[in-house]
């Protein structure tokens, strides 16, 4: 690909272009808190240390996962 042809994937949402890396954020967002409340139910919370570097690998790992997915060549 040329130099002068590269991009930043974006997002319209109602007419406001968002760049892409902000919905595989959010998407990690959601995910962290989501394995938060799993491992809660299932009573495993205690067992996770430190909690802050587990949920931040958690959201971090399928932010990546989504942008590859979505948008890696």
């Amino acid at each position: 690909m040329p130099p002068g042809s590269m991009h930043c994937p974006s997002i319209n949402v109602f007419g406001t272009f968002f760049p892409s890396w902000m919905l595989c954020a959010i998407i990690g967002v959601i995910a962290a808190a989501v394995a938060h409340k799993v491992l809660g139910v299932a009573g495993l919370r205690a067992e996770v240390k430190p909690p802050l570097v587990v949920y931040s690998s958690v959201g971090l790992t399928v932010a990546l996962l989504v942008w590859l997915v979505r948008y890696g060549s």
